[in-house]
């Protein structure tokens, strides 16, 4: 989520909504010390203003029905409040509905209430939302949009300065305006700045003007975005286009991605331009890419350098070159083979090892699962035991045991 990166703290995260219904804030109080005839002569003066159209007449006719016990009627009139646009009659409505249990058509008014401006209801909705993702991007713009309205629950929920909030919505403004004359580079900005306001749909919308007008920053945001959304064609287009405008690490990225769907003879060129364009950390990948496009003499002229240079994941993709040839061959790994599986193996473990030091044992697992796929029975029982460490019944941890035992012949 963005808002200026800041993390809600851990119990703001936590919290729940409480009871079935929400505050709905903003009605009228009716006060019980009116009269029955009192009470009377209001509920007729409201009726015929709301029989007349009047919509806020229909909000206050509703509250003296519900306040007489009338609540069918009453629920009529917040109905055609509702339809006729007043966001009180229509929180009243959402809260109706969550306290019956019909949680997803309250939601539904609960929105249309934040759509109108209601600032209690965007401060509800937000909280409900964000109680069932605490990463949830619409949960997050609205609780947003609360703590600017003023909500004072929102602002503490949040942890921000709300004047920030507001220089970064003027200067957002500043850029859309730019852009509309053409600028691209204001058109990202201006994105970039939705993104961290959670503005997610308006973001997309400048990025694209970003990219029409030749802003390479603007096709590589949007195409990661449509990878994450789902859209991994276009995303895959748009990130070329970076790379064709001048952003070299996109040509890495496309590379990767054509690798990781299943497609290494496409991923090769790229992967071959990132390694020239001073990218050597690809060079694993590009190894890895030529073996799956059964290009053994290529991939291993690009491993070589980097595994005798130390990089374990070169020394287990060569393994893999070497181990391919002497299938091909009928013959069995020379003794380098070995040489490359204790070198990377402990390579492995050793970045493993740093990641457990700093706390980070899914990171190590990351690793060590990289080694164990490649086939290293040493990796794959560290594998193991770091998984049913984690978890005592982690399937996972249990099956790469059995692998590590029977390779190791236990």
């Amino acid at each position: 989520m963005g808002i200026f990166g800041r993390k809600r703290k851990r119990e703001q995260e936590q919290r729940q909504p409480a009871g079935g219904g929400i505050d709905i804030g903003g009605g009228m109080k009716v006060h019980l010390e009116v009269s029955p005839e009192q009470m009377r002569q209001l509920t007729d003066q409201a009726r015929q203003a709301a029989e007349a159209g009047d919509v806020k007449a229909m909000f206050h006719l509703a509250g003296f029905l519900e306040h007489q016990g009338k609540l069918q009627e009453a629920a009529d009139w917040h109905h055609k409040a509702s339809s006729a646009g007043n966001a009180d009659s229509t929180t009243w409505l959402a809260d109706k509905l969550m306290k019956q249990g019909q949680t997803e058509q309250g939601l539904d008014y609960l929105r249309l209430a934040a759509q109108r401006g209601h600032v209690s209801s965007t401060f509800n909705l937000a909280v409900i939302l964000l109680s069932e993702d605490s990463e949830d991007h619409e949960g997050g713009r609205w609780m947003l949009r609360a703590a600017e309205a003023g909500h004072p629950k929102a602002i503490e929920y949040l942890g921000i300065d709300i004047e920030e909030v507001r220089k970064v919505r003027a200067a957002v403004q500043q850029d859309i305006a730019k852009a509309e004359q053409g600028d691209a580079a204001a058109a990202h900005r201006a994105a970039t700045a939705l993104i961290d306001l959670v503005e997610d749909e308006e973001a997309d919308r400048w990025l694209e003007v970003g990219v029409r007008g030749g802003n390479a920053d603007s096709a590589y945001e949007l195409a990661q975005r449509l990878r994450d959304g789902g859209e991994p064609g276009r995303a895959l287009e748009l990130m070329k286009e970076a790379a064709r405008l001048g952003r070299k690490d996109a040509t890495r990225v496309a590379g990767v991605w054509l690798y990781t769907d299943g497609e290494p003879a496409a991923a090769v060129p790229l992967l071959r331009q990132a390694v020239a364009d001073g990218e050597e950390l690809v060079r694993p990948i590009l190894g890895a890419a030529l073996v799956a496009a059964g290009d053994l003499d290529g991939a291993e002229a690009v491993l070589r350098p980097a595994a005798e240079a130390g990089d374990w994941q070169a020394q287990y993709n060569l393994l893999a070159v070497l181990q391919q040839r002497a299938a091909l061959t009928g013959t069995q790994p020379g003794p380098e083979a070995q040489e490359l599986l204790i070198k990377a193996s402990k390579g492995v473990h050793d970045a493993g090892q740093e990641r457990l030091d700093a706390g980070r044992p899914d990171q190590a697992a990351h690793f060590l699962r990289i080694a164990a796929r490649a086939g290293d029975p040493v990796a794959q029982r560290s594998l193991g035991k770091l998984l049913l460490a984690m978890d005592p019944k982690d399937p996972e941890g249990k099956e790469w045991q059995q692998r590590a035992n029977s390779a190791l012949g236990r």
